[in-house]
């Protein structure tokens, strides 16, 4: 996780099994397994903003995801700690007045926390979906490697309808 600038804040390591830890620099070319007060970004933060203002930007659960859809040519980004975490970010604004699509893992901790993040930034962002890939995987990577291409995911972030907050 980098700041806009580029300079490493922090990283967020896997292991198997699956198991996640957050570590940030030293300063003498080691690690601290403990975050502290370090700032809170978006993930990829300095390609979300090298992205053209009118590009999607899409908001998955995890970094695997982000790296996926990256890859193949989409803005992606997500939050760290996972699901349920987008109030830890520090500053989201690299959002403010982008169309994004706010992408669900298909399981009741997935949508609750594509809802919350989708409430969090109604009125902020030019333009709001929400969505489920199709299909029978849980994610944005299962449906990639179902398959699944850049141009289907634009095609179905424009069928999804605009998002607007429960009364």
């Amino acid at each position: 996780y980098p700041a806009a600038d580029g300079t490493l804040l922090f990283q967020v390591v896997r292991f198997e099994p699956k198991a996640f830890r957050q570590r940030r620099p030293d300063g003498n070319g080691g690690w601290i397994w403990k975050l502290g007060h370090t700032s809170r970004v978006l993930y990829r933060l300095p390609d979300l903003m090298a992205a053209p203002r009118a590009t999607w930007v899409h908001v998955v659960e995890g970094e695997k995801d982000a790296d996926n859809l990256f890859q193949r040519g989409a803005v992606a980004t997500t939050c760290p700690q996972g699901a349920g975490k987008w109030n830890k970010l520090s500053d989201d604004s690299a959002l403010d007045g982008r169309p994004v699509a706010v992408i669900a893992d298909k399981d009741a901790r997935g949508r609750a926390h594509a809802e919350d993040v989708a409430r969090r930034l109604y009125g902020q962002v030019a333009d709001l979906r929400v969505l489920e890939f199709p299909g029978p995987g849980k994610d944005a990577s299962d449906w990639l490697d179902g398959g699944g291409t850049v141009e289907q995911l634009r095609e179905l972030v424009q069928d999804a309808p605009r998002y607007l907050p429960p009364v």
